[in-house]
């Protein structure tokens, strides 16, 4: 069960014990444990986003990728580096496999940043609904990592999805010719 949040009179903390401090959880944390509605949400957001819900793709052609990029965000957020002026982000094999799935199943560059968006705030909106056990002294350098994780994301889900298409162009241009 969630710890119950701080209530503070005159500046001054009511549940001022240690037990509440090591209550609180990290954005990590709460990613982990909270995956599967994550995604709930973000398919739910996505299902009612006009941009994306005209393509006929079952739940998990829609969110198959989601539990492997969450992967890659908790694993971002562990190394608990704020990006410097070049994103410490990494390589994301779920991200490359998820640009050439997509290009696979009709979607459009602008439908992918779409999903992005979509992503950012499920995310936020996970964080938001576990607020009364977020340790807020990790909060904004874990937003910026997220922010900039996810953007990582998406550059290298379009690469993929650019490469597919003009494989696809390439391969339709020479079996024509």
């Amino acid at each position: 069960m969630a710890a119950p949040c701080t209530v503070l009179i005159n500046n001054t903390a009511l549940a001022d014990d240690k037990s509440l401090a090591m209550s609180r959880e990290s954005v990590a944390a709460i990613l982990e444990r909270c995956k599967a509605p994550l995604i709930a949400d973000w398919l739910a957001r996505s299902r009612n986003t006009p941009q994306l819900n005209h393509l006929h793709l079952d739940d998990d052609g829609r969110t198959g990728h989601l539990p492997r990029l969450i992967d890659d965000i908790v694993a971002r957020l562990g190394r608990a580096k704020l990006p410097g002026t070049n994103s410490d982000a990494i390589g994301s094999i779920a991200a490359l496999d998820h640009g050439t799935l997509r290009q696979e199943q009709g979607y459009s560059s602008a439908m992918l940043i779409h999903e992005s968006r979509i992503l950012q705030v499920a995310i936020f909106g996970t964080l938001e609904k576990n607020v009364s056990v977020l340790d807020f002294s990790l909060l904004l350098p874990d937003v910026m990592i997220i922010a900039d994780e996810v953007d990582n994301q998406l550059s290298q889900t379009m690469e993929s999805f650019v490469k597919a298409s003009a494989k696809s162009t390439a391969y339709l241009l020479k079996s024509k010719g």
